[in-house]
C-alpha cells in the first residue's frame, strides 16, 4: 500500500472534491499530500494520488469502512515529529501509511475510524 505525508485539508484543498462523491455523501476528514488527497466520507475511504508530482493521470481507489481491518495509531515523540496512522485494508498485505507534517491530527480520524470498525 502507500505511504503519504499529509496534512490536514483546507477548504480551497477539497474545492474539488465533488466530482468523486456520489450524491448525499459528506466528507468527514480530509488530508493531502505533495501527490494527491485521502477522504475519510460518511461512506468510505477515497485515496486519489499521482504517482509522480509531474504525472498527469491519477489514480483514485475507493475502499468501503467495511473492508477496513484494524488500525494502528503512533502519537509522540519521534525522530521526525510526526504523529503516523496505519490502516489495513482487505486483502492489502500491507497498510495505508499516513505520516502527519506539522500541525496535521488524527485524533477525530481515530474516533471516526474506530465508530466505523463497529
Amino acid at each position: 500500500m502507500r505511504i503519504l505525508d499529509v496534512d490536514e485539508a483546507s477548504p480551497a484543498d477539497t474545492a474539488g472534491v465533488a466530482r468523486f462523491l456520489v450524491e448525499g455523501e459528506r466528507v468527514e476528514a480530509a488530508f493531502v499530500s505533495p501527490t494527491g488527497m485521502i477522504l475519510f466520507t460518511d461512506r468510505r475511504i477515497l485515496l486519489s494520488q499521482r504517482e509522480h508530482l509531474l504525472e498527469e493521470r491519477v489514480e483514485t481507489s475507493s475502499f468501503p469502512y467495511r473492508e477496513m481491518r484494524h488500525f494502528s495509531l503512533q502519537e509522540g515523540p519521534s525522530a521526525e515529529g510526526r504523529s503516523v496512522l496505519k490502516i489495513w485494508l482487505a486483502a492489502e498485505p500491507q497498510p495505508l501509511h499516513l505520516r502527519a507534517n506539522g500541525g496535521a491530527l488524527f485524533l477525530s480520524l481515530q474516533r471516526l475510524l474506530a465508530g466505523k470498525l463497529g
